[in-house]
């Protein structure tokens, strides 16, 4: 059956390239959209919120507003009002006539709605927000009615909560109203119990037990000064001092009763940080007597509150959980999961007050989320809760209900993809809190992914700073807490990222080629380009709607993105599995005669033999992962190798098996949670084991594997947080050795845009997580369809750089630009640098030679991206590297590679743009001004240069600025510096030497040596202390 929210692959298309509903390329919401008139929809409780509409974009601002701060507890379910003076009987006084004025407006809506549909056909539809009612008598939700519009849901939102929730929500404020602090859930009382092992207090013995291990902190309890929670000494002495910081966060959210995220990065101990709040929230003390204080409890006399906590973990982690906590505590626990007998008896004991916790996953929630909900949970931990991060999406839906008002939410990685993913995780945390999550989009997401726009305006950009200051500062403190692995790092080995883009072979990349020029592929890419039949309409959607003999071509693209990301990877992977389904069998060998016409009847009558896999011709990445391999087994390493394509990994577990002698594990999710454990356990404790090939997906999460320290990535994900989670499998606590990481990116290939993606989210993460100054390398902005930049949109997705490496032109283009934008130079005649005959200065003269100065901005382009000759060059000297994995990279044919660390992040020269963009936005004279000026010509949709764009001579940020000494330039001034990235190569050769010179190098070549070792913040540091020693000399 067709699901609520399931778009065709035209209509998600479509959605990508604007014609329909837009979103993210490959992250759609796949929420059916409606075309129809809101008035359409007749019901009997049809809501009008019309009225409210305007004031939802204000809501989210005011929670950034630094001006305000909000009290310690809210009402559940309603906005955060933010005022100092707030009274709480007002408080709730407005809370219960703000819910009286919605009914009035709803019953006044359906009034005027049955009226104006008198004559409409839709007359007599069903209620959209229909109430059912489940088995067990509890009421939930009917689910989302296709006809309903995005802000229809986002105005309703608050109303979508269950009832059995809203009670609850109620008689919560009531008695926190009526009982103040004795209504809160502060720890309970053991007075009235009596413990037989009181009197042998130094007898009982205690947990965690780490007889080997030094604690971390001193042997006594601590208090939490907000909450009255106690960490007992057992468990607080192992706790570093921001555990005790998040036990204490996550113990206020409880005793309040509200929710938040624990978001620490990975491997910094979020379930330790639980157990800890727990033992809080319960009133244990870390000795034996916790073992009997639920069961005394029961048979007290007293009806006295005790708490039920409940877990929801990936299937992966719930042993995880189990051992845990029977290491850090006594705990009585069950586990909802398995066997209908077993899940009933969970339930049972958990309806009777027979546990403490419960554990269960997501997918056993949401199922059985109406058995689970019967039991009114006093906390609820969703780990790795990313898990619900798309608003629309089943899990979420179900997470919705859960029946707990304190739900607090684990994972490092709460911005993946984009900022509204943290607006549901919030959502969730406290339903209604936060607005709307339109205008979430308009208040937050909107302007910081326009400002980190490489062709942000200074408004713009000092818009993104701005907002992510107060988003960072302002708002999320009170619900989410995060911490980087930087607090550990004396703790930890040193780790390096580096990113290796491994040139194809010369039969893959003809290969690759092929099918790129196909029709099918040529179609999709040309799709939004003008029809040449002069209608004015995209070729998609007019002549080239359909591919000749093989329908629309909106079906095509996400198996031809698939069928590409296999080209990258190893050609054997075109070849028709024998197991499939026969027109998937067919499919593949249709794309099989595309890629390669001339092989293809070989290579499909040995579909199934050895020779294919371990074709070294097949795969490039393999021809550099082998060569590593080698020196690592000589050296005593353990390898992880991960890869999110289950085929990919059992070819290289062939590959392995047959051509070479290493002993190799493996682990996908096909396999049971014991039998992955059961690898893992015997990968490290055995010396001989070598290599570990790992599904991305199934051990990206709960995988300790210490043993290994080094890790590579054959293929990137579009979700940057499995490739990052996958590294965190060896570099953890408990590493002792340097860990190692290669990521393999095909170079010219659809993995380039796929790992610059990466890139793109990993600096929206950090600007959500911190307010960072990240570096703006990127045109493009992600869901705006007229500005799609390099890495977004089809043209972008299906194209073929042969030899280039995309990420290298676009991280210099930006090193050029912050060069430029850094330092001032003198305003000189550009033209008179781009024209060759003009070549009369004296390089040696600062004073002489205009072209040479005003060509000063191009100096970048030789240092960070040389010409082919130079290229080769690179490869010969390699050898001469003390590096010696350098040295075997350069000999597989890798041409570039970069640390991962220095493209993530910001730099000096941004941190500076953004204070002075900050500093001037409300000068008209600069506002509507670029901070950088245009590095690179305008591109056409297929990512060459467009003839029909002029240089622009806008002033840029700089400009305007004045000069190090504080003159102020003439923007009028026929003299100002026009910017290009590619300069004649006459001219990028002799700033080479120029500069080469200044730096007191005889050779040229020598100093080219010397740069091809640098990071690129040393490059950048080299171009500013030239720029500087030129401005003077010039001076």
């Amino acid at each position: 059956m067709r699901s609520r929210y399931f778009l065709a692959a035209d209509e998600r298309v479509n959605a990508m390239e604007g014609e329909a509903s837009h979103g993210d390329d490959l992250d759609i919401v796949t929420v059916a959209k409606t075309a129809l008139h809101n008035k359409s929809n007749i019901g009997d409780d049809v809501i009008d919120v019309s009225s409210e509409r305007s004031q939802t974009a204000d809501e989210v601002t005011d929670l950034l507003d630094p001006r305000e701060q909000p009290p310690k507890a809210h009402e559940h379910g309603a906005r955060i009002e933010w005022s100092e003076e707030e009274e709480p009987g007002a408080a709730y006084s407005s809370f219960k006539q703000r819910k009286s004025l919605k009914r009035k407006r709803a019953a006044a809506s359906t009034r005027k709605a049955k009226t104006d549909a008198a004559g409409s056909s839709m007359v007599g539809k069903k209620s959209h927000r229909a109430i059912r009612l489940r088995d067990e008598g509890k009421p939930t939700l009917k689910k989302y009615d296709s006809y309903r519009t995005d802000s229809e849901e986002d105005d309703l939102m608050e109303d979508t909560l269950p009832d059995y929730l809203k009670t609850r929500y109620k008689e919560w404020e009531e008695n926190r109203m009526r009982m103040g602090e004795a209504g809160l859930r502060i720890p309970p009382a053991y007075d009235h119990i009596d413990f037989s092992d009181d009197e042998n207090l130094q007898h009982l013995r205690e947990k965690p037990d780490f007889p080997h291990t030094k604690p971390s902190a001193p042997y006594k309890d601590i208090v939490m000064p907000y909450s009255g929670g106690i960490i007992p000494a057992p468990i607080a002495q192992w706790l570093r001092e921001y555990q005790v910081k998040g036990a204490e966060f996550l113990h206020d959210l409880f005793v309040w009763q509200r929710g938040g995220i624990l978001g620490d990065d990975m491997g910094l101990g979020k379930t330790i940080q639980v157990i800890a709040f727990l033992t809080a929230a319960f009133g244990k003390t870390g000795d034996e007597r916790d073992a009997k204080r639920m069961r005394k409890m029961r048979r007290s006399t007293d009806q006295h509150w005790y708490p039920r906590a409940l877990i929801i973990c990936p299937g992966g982690l719930m042993e995880n959980w189990k051992a845990e906590l029977k290491r850090w505590g006594w705990w009585q626990i069950d586990v909802y999961h398995g066997a209908p007998a077993a899940k009933e008896a969970a339930l049972q004991a958990a309806i009777k007050g027979r546990l403490e916790i419960m554990i269960t996953t997501y997918a056993t929630y949401k199922q059985n989320r109406s058995a689970i909900n019967m039991v009114d949970w006093d906390v609820v931990v969703a780990d790795e809760c990313h898990a619900i991060k798309e608003r629309h999406s089943e899990i979420t839906e179900a997470m919705n209900e859960v029946n707990a008002l304190c739900r607090i939410g684990l994972t490092g990685t709460a911005i993946q993809n984009k900022y509204e993913e943290l607006w549901t995780l919030l959502n969730w945390t406290n339903p209604g809190r936060f607005g709307p999550v339109s205008a979430w989009k308009t208040s937050i997401s909107d302007p910081l992914k326009v400002g980190q726009s490489h062709d942000a305006t200074v408004a713009q950009l000092a818009k993104a700073r701005k907002t992510a200051k107060k988003l960072v500062q302002n708002l999320l403190p009170q619900f989410f807490l995060r911490r980087m692995k930087t607090l550990i790092a004396d703790q930890l080995p040193k780790k390096s990222d580096r990113v290796v883009f491994c040139p194809l072979t010369p039969v893959q990349a003809d290969a690759y080629e092929n099918f790129v020029n196909s029709d099918v592929v040529t179609t999709i890419r040309e799709s939004s380009e003008p029809c040449d039949c002069g209608s004015g309409k995209k070729k998609g959607w007019c002549c080239y709607a359909e591919i000749r003999g093989r329908g629309k071509w909106q079906n095509h693209v996400f198996p031809t993105i698939v069928t590409l990301q296999k080209l990258a990877n190893h050609l054997a992977s075109l070849l028709p599995n024998g197991t499939d389904p026969k027109d998937k069998q067919d499919k593949d060998l249709d794309n099989l005669q595309l890629a390669l016409p001339n092989q293809w009847r070989e290579l499909y009558q040995q579909r199934d033999s050895i020779i294919n896999y371990a074709n070294q011709d097949f795969c490039g990445k393999w021809k550099v992962l082998k060569k590593l391999l080698k020196w690592w087994h000589g050296n005593g390493d353990k390898v992880l190798v991960f890869s999110h394509s289950v085929r990919l990994l059992r070819m290289l577990q062939m590959l392995f098996k047959t051509t070479t002698p290493y002993n190799v594990s493996y682990l996908d999710g096909g396999m049971s949670y014991e039998d992955r454990q059961r690898a893992v356990d015997e990968f490290n404790s055995d010396p001989v084991q070598f290599v570990f090939l790992i599904s991305t997906k199934a051990g990206g999460v709960g995988l300790n594997i210490t043993s290994a320290n080094k890790v590579v990535v054959v293929d990137p994900n579009w979700n940057p947080s499995y490739d990052l989670q996958a590294q965190d499998r060896a570099y953890r606590i408990g590493q002792t050795r340097d860990v190692e990481v290669f990521r393999l990116v095909s170079a010219g290939t659809i993995e380039e845009i796929v790992y610059a993606r990466q890139i793109y989210k990993q600096q929206q993460a950090n600007i959500g997580y911190n307010a960072s100054s990240e570096r703006r390398y990127f045109r493009g902005v992600q869901d705006r369809k007229e500005q799609k930049g390099e890495i977004f949109g089809l043209a972008n997705l299906f194209a073929f750089q042969g030899d280039g490496v995309v990420l290298r032109d676009i991280v210099n283009k930006t090193n050029v630009a912050e060069s430029k934008a850094g330092v001032q130079v003198v305003g000189l005649d550009m033209d008179m640098s781009q024209d060759p005959d003009n070549n009369t200065g004296d390089d040696e003269d600062p004073r002489r030679g205009g072209d040479e100065d005003a060509a000063m901005s191009q100096l970048a382009a030789l240092i960070t991206s040389e010409s082919e000759r130079s290229k080769q060059r690179k490869i010969s000297a390699s050898t001469k590297r003390s590096d010696a994995v350098s040295a075997i990279l350069a000999a597989a044919g890798v041409q570039y590679t970069h640390e991962n660390s220095e493209v993530i992040g910001s730099s000096k020269v941004e941190a500076r743009l953004s204070k002075r963009a900050e500093e001037t936005a409300d000068d008209i004279d600069t506002t509507g001004e670029y901070v950088f000026p245009h590095t690179q010509q305008s591109q056409a949709p297929n990512g060459a240069p467009d003839p029909k764009c002029q240089p622009r001579t806008t002033p840029s940020l700089e400009d305007a600025g004045g000069d190090a000494a504080g003159r102020d330039k003439d923007l009028s001034s026929p003299l100002r510096i026009q910017y290009k990235y590619h300069p004649p190569e006459h001219v990028r050769k002799r700033q080479f030497c120029t500069i080469a010179h200044h730096f007191g190098f005889a050779d040229a070549t020598e100093f080219a040596l010397v740069v091809e070792g640098w990071t690129q913040a040393q490059r950048r540091d080299c171009l500013e202390g030239f720029y500087r020693d030129r401005r003077r000399a010039l001076g």
